[in-house]
């Protein structure tokens, strides 16, 4: 039997049939150690890959737990917020300091859903419609955004009228009063609207134009006004949309103003008293009718939803 020295193994040239069965036997273990090694650093590196990744999944998770759970600086375009131009309302925003946004976000995009209106300093009156269960929402003020105020508030939770039901085909009992988020230093800048349960008559409308881009989402812009509006016979309500008005709710008369609105009716105030929050927009812009949910009516349910015990007088 002779033995050749090769550049990896031992090479035999055997002088036997049991020396060729042999040279087979260690040529194959070679063979096999071979694909073990490799296949051991590919399951290496597959492990780390899977630990960069989970890694790098979990810091954004955390961040963006973060950004959700603390008031803190944001980003117009990721907020569903656009400029149309220098000259911002600032007159009027200073008339109502309490007139609020609220965006959510459902994926990787905020948009607008809806306005509110701060009470009570930490909290919000709005329509319950607004909420969408799934999103993280969070309330910006007309008077930050044309001051160039970057602050935005998480809602740290909600709290629907308990006899609301969204599948109803009416709007019943849509009103929702929510919590912010809102650090010591900033809850003396806030301005709050009154909320009581006089008869109110004399009703000034705040409207926040949006603009529909072609993904048919809507911005708000920093473009603000406000205007009086008429408190109109419900039946009027009735025989355009159908539904009944009780005292819970209120039909509002917009023919006096010629432009066309359909989402952008903020809260209804007389004086700084918050009166309505919009339950039905109008479906057109002929369509010069709309229906409020009246907040004086459910000034009693909001005050046990916040906690907020009255004094005597």
């Amino acid at each position: 039997m002779v033995y050749r020295q090769g550049s990896n193994y031992t090479q035999f040239e055997p002088s036997c049939k049991m020396c060729k069965r042999l040279a087979k036997i260690l040529k194959s273990r070679y063979k096999m150690r071979i694909s073990c090694v490799i296949l051991s650093t590919l399951i290496v590196i597959a492990v780390l890959t899977v630990c960069v990744m989970v890694k790098f999944a979990t810091e954004i998770s955390v961040d963006d737990k973060l950004r959700d759970d603390l008031p803190g600086v944001f980003r117009f375009k990721h907020m569903g917020l656009i400029r149309t131009n220098e000259n911002s309302s600032i007159a009027v925003a200073e008339r109502f300091p309490y007139v609020a946004a609220i965006t959510r976000n459902s994926s990787t995009n905020w948009e607008f859903a809806c306005f509110a209106s701060v009470i009570l300093v930490k909290w919000i009156v709005t329509s319950a419609h607004c909420r969408h269960a799934g999103s993280v929402h969070r309330v910006l003020l007309y008077s930050d955004f044309v001051k160039n105020y970057t602050n935005t508030y998480p809602i740290m939770f909600w709290r629907l009228h308990e006899k609301y039901d969204a599948s109803a085909p009416y709007p019943n009992y849509d009103i929702a009063v929510a919590k912010l988020n809102v650090i010591q230093d900033r809850i003396f800048s806030l301005k709050s609207a009154r909320i009581n349960d006089f008869n109110i008559t004399d009703v000034v409308a705040s409207v926040w134009k949006t603009v529909s881009a072609m993904d048919r989402r809507l911005y708000l812009t920093n473009d603000f006004e406000k205007f009086p509006v008429k408190i109109a016979p419900s039946l009027r309500c009735f025989e355009r949309y159908g539904i009944h008005l009780d005292t819970s709710m209120f039909c509002v008369d917009l023919s006096d103003y010629e432009d066309c609105f359909v989402h952008e009716f903020g809260p209804i105030f007389s004086d700084d008293t918050v009166v309505g929050v919009i339950a039905v927009n109008p479906k057109d812009c002929d369509t010069k009718l709309a229906i409020f949910t009246n907040v004086s009516h459910y000034v009693t349910w909001i005050l046990k939803s916040t906690h907020v015990i009255l004094q005597p007088d």
